[in-house]
């Protein structure tokens, strides 16, 4: 049976910003399965870890806060993801024959009063992921050392979930204030894909989220959703519905399968989200397909549509170029990929002058710049997302299917 989760409640939430934390590269000891046998990244990528043991101040193993949980999941692209306890982190790893290294870890800044001790605790796990040198898998426990071999964290093992996994919903239904069941708005639509990674994110109906999720049987435990930040003004009522529907995302505690409906339910049994399933359609590929601009980030944690009355599109070839209109402009760049990861040469564009819409070559500089940070990027069906250096999204495209 998979670990239980440690979940967090805070009564206190303060949003801040991204904050990067630069963690230094140390070099020691390597990572090994057993005692012996160097570890393949895959033993690394395989499972979700959850920490269960970090080194105290005063040099012993302290066990987790209850009601807390610390994740790492690391994937083949050489990032580390998780929660720290309170805030959600990512950051660089290499596994280089028998040496570990974690670097540029950035976490967002909330606040959580609750229980004590946890914001100290999640600093503490920070600055040892932070000296990782090496590692040993040891009976589904992953053990990370220091420079100098000593333990500084221990992560039990949980396999990856697989009664949702891989299945697509849309929102049918959700508990209004009064506890009864109510329609998704007209004009909003609102989904949830359950990853074998142990992720769940879609639309919220105006924002794209994403959280951690785990299946035992028939419980279920879903963490806080982080969003990007977009502002939806139609249908009335879109922006309300998008916090009620996270809200009730993160009460869920079980669910259950009711004539090809999926059913989530809090902890009495009450039911809060029906959902019906769609049929998940294959990506579509990076080349050859025409993808147009849906949201841009311009500034921090700042998401946003793009203005009225213009359009962006990216095209890639499978001869290295990207060309499309970055909403005035023609332009165009080399561009290489390597698995998820893609870098793209500065854009070079026309030199048009567009006066309107009002802000349209601001935005254009703003597409141009970004498109050339672009360190990553992944695919989702007919939805493209291209990621900076630190792994966020900060453009959000989509195709027509042929």
């Amino acid at each position: 049976m998979a670990p239980t989760r440690r979940r967090n409640t805070p009564d206190s939430l303060a949003w801040v910003s991204i904050v990067v934390i630069v963690v230094a590269c140390v070099v020691g000891a390597g990572c090994t399965a057993g005692t012996s046998t160097p570890a393949s990244v895959a033993a690394l990528t395989g499972p979700c870890w959850y920490l269960d043991a970090y080194l105290g101040e005063d040099g012993s193993l302290v066990a987790v806060l209850p009601g807390t949980e610390i994740s790492a999941r690391f994937d083949n692209g050489g990032r580390v993801t998780g929660s720290a306890g309170c805030n959600g982190y990512g950051g660089d790893y290499r596994l280089d024959g028998r040496v570990l290294t974690v670097s540029s870890v950035a976490r967002t800044l909330m606040l959580c009063l609750e229980p004590d001790g946890i914001m100290e605790q999640e600093a503490r796990f920070i600055d040892l992921l932070g000296s990782a040198a090496g590692c040993r898998i040891e009976d589904d426990r992953l053990i990370i050392t220091d420079a100098a071999g000593t333990t500084t964290l221990v992560f039990v093992q949980e396999t990856a979930p697989d009664a949702l996994a891989g299945t697509s919903w849309t929102l049918a239904g959700l508990a209004g204030e009064d506890g009864g069941m109510e329609p998704v708005l007209d004009g909003t639509t609102i989904t949830a894909a359950f990853g074998g990674d142990g992720r769940v994110g879609g639309s919220a109906g105006c924002n794209h989220y994403g959280a951690d999720y785990t299946v035992d049987e028939a419980s279920l435990s879903i963490g806080l959703a982080v969003r990007t930040e977009m502002y939806c003004m139609n249908p009335p009522g879109v922006m309300e519905q998008e916090g009620r529907y996270l809200s009730l995302l993160a009460d869920a505690a079980c669910w259950r399968m009711e004539d090809g409906l999926l059913i989530l339910a809090d902890r009495e049994g009450a039911d809060l989200l029906i959902f019906e399933q769609v049929v998940r359609t294959p990506d579509l590929p990076l080349t050859k397909t025409q993808w147009t601009l849906t949201s841009i980030g311009r500034s921090g944690d700042a998401v946003s549509s793009l203005i009225a009355g213009t359009a962006i599109t990216a095209t890639f070839s499978p001869d290295g170029n990207v060309t499309g209109s970055a909403g005035c402009n023609r332009y165009g760049a080399a561009y290489r990929t390597g698995g998820t990861s893609i870098s793209i040469d500065p854009p070079i564009s026309t030199k048009i002058f567009c006066t309107g819409p009002e802000g349209v070559m601001e935005q254009e500089a703003v597409y141009l710049s970004l498109l050339g940070s672009a360190a990553g990027y992944r695919i989702d069906g007919d939805r493209l997302e291209i990621l900076d250096d630190e792994g966020r999204a900060v453009l959000w495209f989509r195709a027509e299917r042929p």
